[in-house]
């Protein structure tokens, strides 16, 4: 039976409502299917924040908000079993409350909390809908380094781990972000984390589709709160997409699409029934940059033109005449082989130069 694998992002978990839309979607796939599915779950959208927060800075209202989030949600199903779970999860992570010994390990296992208590909640709405699934441990089966913070996922002791689980069952249910140490402690995969792990978990079962669940349509061009006329991407080849991770594009973790690079698996990036980014294995070259991108820098911010294909030299100069006069205060590189090119930026207007090359070099 084919297999397909559903990342459900935080930013659309935020009540009962939201979780039980999930449910409702993910019946309606499986309706005229003959496919197993593995749901991988984000924190609710905020939650991991409220962690940090409580953990680095022994901040106790964060933890009670952290607390009072999921609690509300689990309250609304008027279920005294879900209560009573989430209360146990809640109870042993109180106890790090006040732990004089912080270290990296016990840093991570306080901050998977959210993930952990979402997998919970989506069990339940799942059976609302009569929808029975397995519910998967990361912090068993997910095996890491020791990088804790950044954790990367073993493919080999993963897919040993994988192997002895029991698939009869058509729903799986299983955290994302989380890991475990070789010596059993609990990790965590980066900002970005569940995207990972289902990409990990999509190479392993040799899954044809992975679906990255959103509140947004797919992927935008560049940052729709700072251009002016974003559009959405609709092809990427997975180098492409790792390149787009180095300028921080849609929060993608760096390490998201490395497993998939010799599959076949596509990748499809949006909201429930409404996806328009596809990302696989394929080139296609359109001469332009597919999206823009920006991180921060010592100096100033980096803004990455990305896409395979592209006349570097011929869209270099065009930059330069752009920029005019402010060209000593812009370093440009064409990255070697990698398919982007950088602008180093110092002084220059970002806000206005970012919207510049997006109307110039943007192709559809």
């Amino acid at each position: 039976m084919k297999i397909t694998v559903f990342k459900i992002g935080g930013s659309i978990l935020k009540s009962k409502d939201s979780y039980l839309k999930i449910s409702n979607y993910i019946k309606n796939y499986l309706e005229n299917r003959q496919e197993k599915i593995f749901i991988i779950l984000s924190a609710i959208k905020g939650a991991t924040d409220l962690l940090i927060d409580y953990y680095d800075k022994d901040n106790a209202n964060a933890l009670k908000d952290f607390i009072e989030s999921y609690y509300e949600i689990a309250k609304s199903f008027d279920s005294k079993h879900l209560i009573n779970e989430i209360n146990e999860q809640i109870n042993v992570l109180i106890k790090y409350r006040n732990q004089a010994n912080k270290d990296p390990a016990l840093r991570d296992y306080v901050i998977s909390y959210g993930e952990k208590l979402s997998k919970i909640i989506m069990k339940y709405a799942l059976n609302y809908n009569d929808l029975d699934a397995e519910s998967l441990d990361a912090d068993k089966i997910i095996i890491t380094d020791k990088n804790y913070g950044d954790a990367t996922i073993d493919l080999i002791e993963t897919r040993k781990m994988i192997e002895k689980v029991n698939l009869n069952k058509r729903v799986f249910l299983i955290e994302g972000f989380i890991g475990k140490s070789y010596d059993n402690h609990v990790t965590t995969l980066g900002r970005g984390g569940s995207d990972y792990t289902s990409s990990a978990l999509a190479y392993i079962l040799n899954a044809e589709k992975l679906y990255l669940v959103t509140d947004v349509p797919g992927i935008f061009t560049s940052d729709p709160k700072i251009v002016r006329n974003p559009k959405i991407v609709k092809r990427l080849s997975f180098e492409e997409a790792i390149e787009a991770s180095k300028y921080k594009v849609k929060g993608i973790n760096y390490k998201t699409f490395y497993p998939l690079l010799k599959t076949n698996v596509n990748v499809y990036v949006g909201m429930p029934n409404n996806y328009n980014t596809l990302i696989n294995n394929s080139t296609y070259c359109n001469g332009f940059a597919k999206l823009i991108g920006y991180k921060d820098d010592k100096i100033g911010k980096i803004i990455g033109l990305i896409g395979e294909g592209m006349n570097k030299e011929n869209i270099i100069n065009k930059i330069s005449e752009i920029i005019g006069n402010y060209n000593d205060e812009l370093i440009i590189e064409k990255n070697g082989t990698r398919p982007s090119i950088s602008i180093n930026i110092k002084n220059y207007n970002f806000y206005e130069l970012l919207n510049s090359i997006h109307d110039k070099f943007i192709g559809d």
